[in-house]
């Protein structure tokens, strides 16, 4: 029967030791836990999204753009079609022209929203 040298032990505890070094308590990329806590907390209640009508309170009007955008403007945006206006988004914070195409196989307009040529 062999005996075990101190060698042999030696070797299996620093085995053991840059194994557990080199193991993560998580499989993510990044390293950290991760797992979705974005809860928003408005009007004393707890809310998974933030609701419509604060989005409407505090930025205005809401349009998606033909490249799904979000973009907010104090005034309706009523625009018919092949029309441009230029209106001040709330969320990028500069002019921005809207040009209105009716879509008739959707549920009435999209956008394209461009830059104004003065804004910086």
């Amino acid at each position: 029967m062999k005996s075990i040298s101190r060698y042999h032990i030696l070797i299996a505890v620093v085995t053991l030791l840059i194994s557990i070094l080199t193991k993560g308590c998580t499989t993510s990329p990044s390293g950290a836990f991760e797992h979705s806590t974005t809860i928003y907390y408005l009007d004393d209640k707890f809310h998974e999204d933030i609701p419509e009508e604060f989005i409407f309170k505090t930025w205005g009007y809401r349009i998606i753009d033909a490249v799904g955008r979000e973009h907010t403007y104090r005034t309706k945006v009523d625009i018919p079609h092949q029309r441009k206006d230029t209106k001040w988004c709330t969320i990028h914070r500069q002019s921005e022209v809207i040009k209105a195409h009716y879509d008739p196989k959707g549920d009435g307009y999209f956008y394209w929203v461009n830059r104004h040529k003065r804004s910086l």
